[in-house]
């Protein structure tokens, strides 16, 4: 499944996730495996249909990539408790997208 690309314009940080949780407006989490490691989308309910990529701040046009699945899941039920996420396989990491000042 070909994805759009990363940028600020649909990526997240950790702490934006974090009060997403605790406002209670998390809807999803899927994890995608990719030959590089995991990636994390996530989907709120104040945007619905928008799929957000888990970034770091010092690059918001790659999603964090997480090397073991096993560490992922149990930072997953530490810092955004929920019942459950997907697993997606055998995907691909998405294009990187264009920060504003590349435009």
């Amino acid at each position: 499944m070909k994805r759009i690309p990363c940028s600020p314009a649909n990526s997240i940080l950790e702490s934006d996730l974090e009060l997403s949780v605790q406002q209670q407006t998390l809807e999803k989490l899927k994890v995608m495996e990719t030959p590089e490691g995991f990636y994390v989308i996530a989907q709120v309910k104040w945007a619905e249909g928008k799929e957000w990529y888990l970034t770091t701040r010092r690059d918001r046009t790659k999603p964090r990539l997480y090397k073991d699945l096993k560490r992922l899941n149990d930072h997953l039920r530490e810092a955004y408790p929920t019942d459950s996420f997907e697993l997606f396989r055998n995907q691909s990491m998405p294009p990187k997208g264009k920060l504003q000042k590349d435009i």
